[in-house]
C-alpha cells in the first residue's frame, strides 16, 4: 500500500483500465464465462482488481480511463505508423471491454474514453485538473510513461507488483526527472508504441545527453558540443543526432501525453459514492458471477 501520509488529504485515483483488463485476459482462464458462455476472464481480473482497489484504499476520487476505438487519432495525425505494428485485439477481448464498462458505472466509479485520445491523455488531463484543485494523484498502472506525469506528492503505482514510484524515485529508475520521460522516450524512440528513436540512442545515452542539456530544444541548440561531452563515442553520437534531429520535434510530440484533452464520461463527478445496487445485480447476472463474488462487492 502506498504511503500517502505525508501529503494533501486530498488523493485521486486514477486508473489506466486497459492494462488491468488485458492482464485478466492474459492470467484467467477462458472457462470463466457470461451467462451466454462467452468467455468474461478479462472482466473477472478486471474488477477484482477494482474490489481489491476499493478495499485497500476506501478512495473519496477514482475513475477508469479506457482505450476506446481511434476514429480520429491524436497521433495517427501526426504520424500515420504510429502502433501500426499492433495486432487488432481478439474479438473475445473486444466485448468483454464494454462489460468492463458497464461494471464501472454498476459500480459508481467513472469512466472516461475519448476517439481521438488515449487513455494515457484521459488520466493526464484529469490529473492536470485535479492537481489544480490541490489534490494529489496516484496513478495504477504498468506503463511506465505515465511517470511523466507525476509532480511531488503523486504515486505511480504498478498495483499487480506492488511497485512504487514516488517523483523523487524515477529518476533513480530512469535517468531523468519526471518532466523529461518525454524527451527521453522522443530520443530513445518507443518500439511498443512503433514510435521511431535516433539509431544508436537508448535510454541511457538519452538520459546522459538530457542532464547536460535538459529537453530536446536544448539539445537541438547544442549538437555541436555534443562530442566534446567526456563519454565514449561523443563524436558519433553527435554526428547521429544532427543526421536525425529533424524527427525529435515529431517524436516529442509523440510521447508528450496530453493534459488538455476533450472526452466525456456517463459522470463527470469522480467521487465515488458507492455501488449501484440494482445495476450490480444485473451485471452479475449478465456475467453469471459466484454468490461469494456478488457478496464481497456488496460488503464493500
Amino acid at each position: 500500500m502506498p504511503d500517502t501520509n505525508n501529503h494533501s488529504t486530498k488523493r485521486a485515483y486514477l486508473i489506466d483500465s486497459s492494462i488491468y483488463i488485458f492482464r485478466g485476459w492474459h492470467v484467467f482462464s477462458e472457462d470463466i464465462v457470461d451467462c451466454e458462455g462467452n468467455p468474461s476472464n478479462a472482466v473477472y481480473g478486471f474488477t477484482e482488481f477494482l474490489r481489491e482497489l476499493l478495499e485497500l484504499e476506501q478512495p473519496e476520487y477514482i475513475a477508469c480511463a479506457f482505450d476506446a476505438k481511434q476514429t480520429n487519432s491524436y497521433r495517427r495525425e501526426i504520424f500515420p505508423e504510429y502502433k501500426a505494428n499492433r495486432p487488432p485485439a481478439p474479438v473475445e477481448l473486444k466485448s468483454q471491454f464494454k462489460h468492463c464498462r458497464d461494471f464501472c458505472r454498476a459500480a459508481g466509479i467513472a469512466d472516461f474514453s475519448s476517439n481521438r485520445y488515449e487513455g494515457d491523455d484521459i488520466i493526464g488531463t484529469l490529473a492536470t485538473r485535479l492537481r489544480a484543485d490541490g489534490f494529489s494523484i496516484t496513478i495504477l498502472s504498468a506503463d511506465k510513461d505515465l511517470a511523466q506525469l507525476l509532480r511531488p506528492g503523486d504515486i505511480w503505482w504498478d498495483y499487480a507488483r506492488n511497485k512504487i514510484l514516488h517523483y523523487k524515485d524515477v529518476e533513480k529508475n530512469f535517468g531523468v526527472i519526471p518532466e523529461l520521460i518525454a524527451d527521453l522516450l522522443a530520443l530513445s524512440g518507443d518500439k511498443v508504441d512503433n514510435i521511431p528513436g535516433i539509431p544508436g540512442i537508448g535510454y541511457k545515452m538519452a538520459s546522459n545527453l538530457l542532464k547536460k542539456y535538459p529537453g530536446i530544444d536544448h539539445i537541438i541548440d547544442n549538437i555541436h558540443n555534443i562530442s566534446a561531452m567526456k563519454f565514449r563515442g561523443s563524436s558519433r553520437i553527435q554526428m547521429l543526432v544532427e543526421q536525425h534531429q529533424h524527427i525529435l520535434p515529431m517524436t516529442k510530440q509523440l510521447t508528450t501525453i496530453v493534459t488538455d484533452a476533450k472526452f466525456k464520461g456517463p459522470k463527470e463527478d469522480i467521487r465515488w459514492s458507492g455501488i449501484d445496487e440494482p445495476a450490480m445485480h444485473l451485471m452479475f447476472e449478465r456475467l453469471d458471477a459466484a454468490n461469494g463474488r456478488r457478496e464481497r462487492w456488496f460488503n464493500l
